[in-house]
């Protein structure tokens, strides 16, 4: 999944060039361990339906967690509207590990902190604009109880 993730977001940076475009800065607080690795995402609104799967895709990042904050700087964006997710790969398998009923049992998180009860939340919902200027998400990693619940 890390190498579909990656390959995704490197090819939609070769593939687009655009005229104007400008950085999104991304903080992820809450990272409770300094296992694995962080990573984080910007999908289009052109496929907001598949939010917040690869399909919509156009930029990620990841580095080594840490207990904290970490801040990402995704470069180049073309303005319009992105929906930003997170998730920590505590184990460091490559995947974001779900239980039997698809639940993420490791963090995860979104842009503006939405509720989310039933599944993640739609596009819009964790959705930031990017203009020409340099823009801003924050985000705070739930991460489910230590004993799979």
């Amino acid at each position: 999944m890390i190498h579909r993730f990656l390959a995704a977001a490197g090819l939609a940076g070769i593939l687009s060039a655009p005229a104007l475009a400008a950085d999104l800065a991304v903080e992820v607080q809450g990272i409770r361990s300094g296992d694995g690795r962080l990573f984080v995402a910007v999908h289009s609104p052109e496929t907001r339906e598949a939010f917040p799967a690869g399909a919509g895709m156009v930029a990620a990042l990841q580095q080594s967690a840490r207990v904290g904050t970490i801040r990402f700087v995704l470069r180049d964006l073309p303005p319009g509207r992105y929906a930003v997710a997170a998730f920590h790969d505590e184990n460091g398998n490559g995947d974001l590990d779900t239980n039997l009923l698809g639940i993420p049992s490791e963090g995860t998180g979104f842009a503006n902190d939405p509720p989310s009860s039933f599944g993640p939340p739609d596009f819009e919902s964790a959705a930031v604009s990017v203009g020409d200027a340099p823009a801003a998400a924050l985000m705070s990693l739930s991460y489910p109880a230590k004993d799979g619940s």
